[in-house]
């Protein structure tokens, strides 16, 4: 096959599998509907999503481990059967705790483990334009909610959400197990063919071991920049529907299509920010996305606070924006920083930061639960973006 063809097809397959695993972005829809099955809370609700988060960086970790012994395809053909089995599983919880194993444990690893893997293997295809092929790829991810959610909302409503998600698991974990059949790395003979890098090739060969990485304080100050960026975003990632329904009072469908659209901000800032990246750099990058998150929690508390939804959807859609740059940014930064050969287990190392950002929208989800609305928690929300400007 043509070299230039396969690159490209290896792209899409690439794009899709990040369609199928982001499909966990799409949480706050589920979230009021399993509320009332099981009469849980919303604390406990949240505290699913972050396991969910927290297994994410343990699946991360393992492709990093497991790359060394099998190939990409097949960590990405085991990911969608346990995303099947995570699915499923998740439909027949009645217990709290199901519900922690099934879509916390098993989900969030087998998303972990597929990410790491697409976005390890595919932008080795594009050596010219890495951080614009990641965003490309991540793109999918983002865009997941926006294919997906109108389906699982009109699903949840019309069949229940059980069914919703079973389907799930059968459409995003069979789609991923038959694209693991395209998903790979390219090998030596393929490298040759491809086209030369860009004008970091020098950086870009300068391969870091994580023993040396995590002796560097760039490294660390950069995971703490990235523990507080992503942690603000996933609280709108698993509060937007609810924080629209409860403390604006708009309805069920409203939100669920807002949610939708503003997901497309979320994807469509991934690739377009990997253009720039590639021209901007590491720092001016890091700026650009602090900035933008800064301005993003001001709209949001003051759409909260006056129950304004034009400008908490102002508010929201920045913010998602914000974060998918963030998103973009960092894998290229450990390219950039680490380079390529290192980079799925060194990135499996970084990946732990989730570890720490997915305990934001749990306190955002227990002072919910003690106020009653969520002015409060989007104020908390502003005063973690600030510090991380200061």
């Amino acid at each position: 096959m043509n070299i230039k063809r396969k690159r490209i097809l290896k792209l899409i397959a690439g794009f899709l599998c990040c369609l199928c695993l982001g499909v966990t972005l799409a949480w706050s829809l589920f979230v009021v509907p399993i509320e009332t099955l099981n009469g849980w809370t919303r604390s406990q609700t949240s505290f699913a999503f972050t396991i969910n988060a927290l297994f994410f960086s343990v699946g991360s970790i393992l492709t990093g481990i497991l790359s060394k012994k099998i190939s990409f395809s097949h960590i990405i053909k085991i990911s969608g059967i346990l995303i099947a089995i995570g699915f499923y599983l998740t439909s027949i919880s009645t217990n709290i705790y199901m519900l922690y194993a099934s879509y916390g444990i098993i989900v969030g690893t087998a998303i972990g483990m597929g990410y790491n893997c697409v976005i390890s293997a595919c932008p080795l295809w594009m050596p010219e334009k890495t951080a614009t092929a990641t965003g490309l790829l991540l793109m999918g991810y983002a865009l997941s909610t926006a294919v997906f959610g109108p389906m699982i909302s009109s699903i949840i409503e019309n069949h229940g959400i059980v069914i919703a998600f079973r389907m799930v698991a059968m459409v995003c974990g069979c789609g991923l197990f038959l694209l693991g059949f395209y998903v790979s790395d390219p090998n030596l003979k393929e490298i040759d063919l491809l086209p030369q890098r860009n004008r970091h090739e020098g950086k870009q060969d300068y391969n870091v071991i994580i023993a040396d990485m995590v002796k560097m304080p760039m490294f660390w100050i950069y995971y703490l920049i990235i523990v507080i960026l992503p942690g603000v975003g996933l609280c709108i990632l698993n509060h937007n529907a609810p924080m629209m329904t409860e403390t604006i009072g708009v309805s069920t469908a409203l939100a669920a299509t807002v949610v939708s659209l503003v997901s497309f901000c979320n994807g469509f800032a991934r690739f377009i920010f990997g253009f720039f990246f590639d021209k901007l750099g590491v720092i001016k990058s890091l700026i650009l996305v602090s900035v933008g998150t800064l301005m993003s929690t001001i709209f949001i508390f003051i759409g909260l606070s006056s129950k304004n939804i034009i400008i908490y959807i102002i508010g929201a859609a920045l913010l998602l924006i914000s974060y998918g740059c963030n998103a973009t940014s960092i894998p290229s930064v450990m390219r950039e920083l680490f380079g390529h050969r290192t980079f799925s287990l060194n990135y499996s190392i970084l990946s732990t930061q989730a570890i720490w950002a997915a305990f934001f929208p749990v306190i955002i989800g227990s002072v919910q639960s003690h106020t009653n609305t969520y002015v409060m928690p989007s104020m908390l929300l502003f005063i973690k973006r600030l510090f991380v400007i200061n």
